[in-house]
């Protein structure tokens, strides 16, 4: 069987790995001037120490992309719903969370000033707000579908096709609901700018064929990239960071669910001594990289040895 979308495929997707990354975070900002002032600002808006502690570390993480020379705009992006899709859900004044993230971005600074400018969305709740990040995170991932959804209704796992479903289903409705001219509403504009120059027809008719007879091949591959994974020292589970809907970037173990990154729950981090490692917005890590290749080794030989057995 070729071409089958499961947990692998899910976690590739691009609005994956920087949500990923900003859950994961870094945990050495304590000592930097925002650090202090953004935690203050937190603190004042009630919200635990866990929930503090996360959002401190995705802020350290774009603090210390800052200083690499490719643009940190496009991860400033993803702070934005990343923040909004927690302090909507984790507030108890649900009202002010858009106030909150304007404030956490004025006070995340480097030494060149401020790192991240907020969009300006006024009269936004928080289910227009939920909404919003569905149609970033669909056009985010446009490409991405591109070349997954390669053939006409490919086989996919119960995850995938829910997964991509649910932006289908959105696409759809507000498609409809921003064509009319009579009701036309404020997150309309983000919703023709999201999907300006996008393939309509795709966006509106993506599907696969659930098949849950996924291949033995990957089946074997996810279980040896399991152990594999529990066998990593501290430094390179901290090039992988965790993923904020399942598991690490590699891929998905069996059974994972798909909460948002409100949901996660942060986990110790390592010490991280060498930022530089880091050597793009738009990859992993070198660590990373490297662990990939020689998983990458390890399922072409158990593919190889299930042709020889045949």
């Amino acid at each position: 069987m070729t071409n089958y979308l499961g947990n692998t495929q899910l976690s590739n997707l691009n609005t994956n790995f920087y949500y990923t990354s900003l859950n994961g975070g870094y945990d050495n900002c304590q000592h930097v001037e925002f650090y202090n002032a953004a935690k203050v600002k937190l603190k004042e808006n009630h919200l635990n120490e866990e929930v503090s502690e996360q959002i401190l570390k995705g802020l350290c993480y774009v603090y210390r992309k800052s200083f690499v020379k490719e643009s940190v705009k496009y991860i400033c992006n993803f702070l934005y719903y990343w923040l909004g899709d927690i302090l909507s859900d984790k507030m108890s004044n649900k009202v002010v969370f858009l106030d909150v993230i304007r404030d956490l971005f004025n006070i995340l600074e480097n030494h060149k000033g401020k790192i991240c400018t907020a969009p300006i969305n006024y009269h936004i709740n928080v289910e227009n707000f939920k909404n919003i990040k569905l149609f970033f995170d669909y056009s985010e991932d446009y490409n991405n579908y591109i070349g997954q959804l390669n053939t006409h209704n490919p086989p996919c796992n119960e995850k995938y096709k829910n997964y991509l479903q649910k932006y289908v289903d959105t696409y759809n409705k507000f498609q409809r609901e921003c064509q009319d001219k009579r009701t036309y509403y404020g997150y309309c504009d983000l919703f023709n700018k999201y999907f300006d120059k996008k393939n309509p027809t795709h966006l509106s008719k993506w599907t696969c064929k659930l098949d849950n007879n996924e291949p033995e091949a990957e089946k074997t591959y996810d279980e040896t990239e399991e152990m594999e994974t529990q066998r990593l020292p501290a430094y390179e589970m901290r090039g992988q960071a965790t993923n904020s809907i399942g598991r690490l970037k590699g891929g998905r173990e069996e059974g994972t669910e798909y909460p948002s990154p409100s949901n996660y729950l942060p986990h110790e981090d390592a010490s991280v001594n060498n930022i530089s490692s880091d050597s793009s917005d738009g990859t992993p890590s070198t660590i990373t990289s490297k662990i990939y290749s020689r998983r990458k080794l390890n399922k072409q030989i158990i593919r190889k040895n299930n042709k020889d057995e045949s």
